[in-house]
């Protein structure tokens, strides 16, 4: 039964790796070919060249040539690149997880050398920043977006948790528009104010730890 849990919780780590190269692979794909009109004419370039090549060896004019099978052929070329990029992510998949694996892991480590008492400021100056954008009553959403990016960096600097609450709570500001921002706004608000004391609270109690042996010594 030990040998069947080790085998199942191995088979489960390696079907969630692959399910990960596979969604890296996809993102990497995507993002390749969402770069507007360039990236149309990347797409669609192999399929036009290779019809145009058909057209011209057939001399255009012959009545025997399948128009159909033309094309055909050149919309396989498209997809047989759009393939072989897919291909391509597929194979740096795990090589791009495991920089990814290692910048967090960066990251992590930089948050933990972080001053608490930085960190608390930059969560001060978010908070007053937010009431400056509810002042505003019709922030645009370049503003809000930027004002949120500081607040995820801050959080994140906090700690992963505090990142995670702030990104389950739904839509971003910035992301709605009308009247319904500032709504939002105010929620985010609040919720960087209870990051902010649950901040100053572990400060605090790093302080009075830090004391406390100093008293006993002075006694």
């Amino acid at each position: 039964m030990q040998r069947l849990r080790s085998t199942a919780r191995n088979w489960k780590a390696y079907a969630a790796w692959h399910r990960a190269c596979l969604r890296c692979a996809w993102r990497g794909t995507r993002d390749h070919f969402s770069r507007g009109w360039r990236s149309v004419a990347e797409a669609f370039a192999p399929g036009i060249a290779l019809t145009l090549a058909l057209y011209i060896r057939a001399n255009g004019g012959d009545p025997g040539h399948d128009h159909v099978a033309t094309l055909a052929t050149g919309a396989a070329a498209s997809v047989l690149w759009v393939s072989v990029v897919w291909c391509w992510n597929v194979g740096l998949a795990p090589y791009r997880l495991w920089r990814a694996a290692l910048t967090r892991m960066s990251k992590l480590a930089v948050v933990r050398r972080i001053d608490p008492r930085v960190i608390r400021r930059e969560l001060e100056l978010c908070i007053r920043q937010g009431q400056v954008l509810m002042d505003i009553r019709n922030p645009s959403k370049r503003q809000l977006s930027a004002w949120y990016e500081r607040v995820l960096r801050a959080a994140s600097r906090a700690g992963h948790d505090h990142r995670a609450l702030l990104e389950n709570l739904g839509p971003a500001p910035g992301t709605r528009g009308g009247p319904l921002e500032l709504l939002i706004l105010s929620n985010r608000v609040e919720k960087v104010r209870l990051i902010l004391d649950r901040v100053s609270a572990a400060l605090k109690s790093e302080n009075i730890t830090a004391v406390a042996p100093r008293r006993v010594a002075g006694v």
